[in-house]
């Protein structure tokens, strides 16, 4: 063989190398971004249908506001030893109106699956205002691990919905310290989170269905049907319908019907079977399913037992200690160190603990079991501090400070207790 016929065997080998093993490189990018766009349609399109859903149909709606409710109740204290720590925290949860941004949080992220909030900093250095950002403008711009390669350009956001995996020229760029980023059910390592009834959009199509059908049957089948039999000319039986106008309108099955040549009037019952609504009521319950609120609790529960309802109550209230303890990682956690830091301590050197109050409206019954159990306490010999966090915990508007700098006597309190009957 030739020495140049040697040379261009020697490239063309390796350039036909180089292609075998370019081009698998090149599918696996194509792939990959193709699968990314396809997931990112596919969330949209979930949420739109979650979004529906709120909208439209009543059980859902409850199911979100009660749950945003239910956690959040009358709020959190922040427990800790250090003194400009916690008043810092009480001023930034005066200044945000905490509680209704909770609510309002934790039902846009349920139904949503995301939720993006900018921080909005003063001159003062101070938090004034948390911004929530529309969820299908917004993009997590991290890695396949879910991380942050550059955490100046963590999140962008579009004019409107943007369907490229690259970020438009005129995306507006945020910081990782900039944005919260709450997500509902996230599983690691995903950009972004589920909807609570992500899972329930195929049955709530069906229930709409099965609902409109049940409605459509009850009109058609459902009324009565009067055959009235004239015998005469197709002038009598005109003149007829003329001179009993009035009473064949909408309430000819209550009215009586004369006429003064010989006939009769036929009636036909409407279908009897329009109260078998095992198939819709099935579908419901069903798409109730994804709901963390039990179904009973909003509606169809007046034939369940009573033992089995107080049940579903208590796994409600275990369901609510996990929902806190989501929105104290998601978002109250967040919003507190980052505060700190614009105010020069680093949240690493304080020990604190978010406890969320479980206060709400309390019956006679109510305040008699908790000074019953707050006395008890006392004979038993616990620290006066631990009974007055307790009692803070169930007293709505009323926090350790209150107790602490009034006149509360937990000693005066358990005498005035004693030779009392529970």
């Amino acid at each position: 063989m030739a020495f140049f016929d040697r040379i261009r065997n020697l490239f063309t080998r390796k350039r036909a190398e180089v292609e075998t093993t370019e081009k698998p490189e090149m599918t696996a990018s194509i792939m990959a971004e193709y699968e990314k766009l396809k997931a990112d349609r596919e969330r949209i399109a979930i949420i739109k249908t979650c979004r529906l859903m709120y909208a439209a149909d009543p059980r859902v709606k409850k199911a979100h506001r009660f749950y945003a409710r239910d956690i959040v109740r009358a709020g959190f204290i922040v427990k800790t030893k250090d003194e400009q720590a916690k008043q810092i925290a009480a001023e930034l949860q005066k200044r945000l109106s905490m509680n209704q941004l909770l609510e309002d949080a934790v039902r846009e992220t349920s139904r949503d699956g995301d939720s993006f909030y900018e921080v909005v900093i003063s001159d003062e250095l101070e938090i004034v205002e948390v911004s929530r950002k529309p969820t299908l403008q917004v993009r997590r711009n991290s890695n396949s691990r879910d991380k942050f390669d550059i955490s100046a350009r963590a999140f962008w956001m579009s004019g409107e919905p943007w369907m490229s995996p690259e970020p438009p020229k005129d995306a507006l760029w945020f910081a990782e310290w900039q944005m919260i980023h709450a997500r509902w059910e996230h599983d690691a390592e995903n950009r972004y989170g589920t909807p609570m009834f992500s899972t329930a959009t195929s049955a709530y199509r069906r229930v709409e269905d099965g609902e409109l059908n049940v409605a459509v049957r009850r009109k058609v089948g459902g009324s009565q049907i009067r055959h009235h039999v004239i015998e005469g000319s197709p002038a009598d039986v005109e003149a007829y319908k003329e001179q009993n106008k009035a009473a064949l309108g909408k309430l000819a099955a209550v009215t009586e019907l004369f006429s003064n040549k010989p006939g009769s009037v036929n009636v036909m019952q409407g279908d009897g079977n329009i109260d078998k609504i095992a198939d819709v009521t099935h579908h419901v319950a069903t798409m109730m399913t994804a709901s963390d609120v039990p179904m009973e609790l909003i509606a169809y529960g007046g034939d369940l037992n009573r033992d089995i309802l107080g049940e579903k109550k208590e796994e409600y209230e275990e369901t609510l200690s996990q929902g806190r303890e989501w929105l104290t990682s998601q978002l109250v956690a967040p919003l507190l160190e980052r505060e700190w830091l614009l105010h020069g301590i680093l949240p690493a050197n304080i020990e604190y603990e978010i406890i969320w109050r479980t206060a709400k409206p309390l019956t006679p019954a109510d305040l008699r079991d908790l000074a019953d159990a707050l006395s008890r306490y006392k004979l038993l010999g616990v620290d006066d501090e631990v009974i007055k966090q307790i009692a803070a915990l169930y007293l709505k508007n009323v926090d350790v400070d209150i107790l602490r700098s009034g006149d509360f006597s937990v000693d005066q309190f358990a005498q005035n207790l004693k030779g009392v009957s529970i």
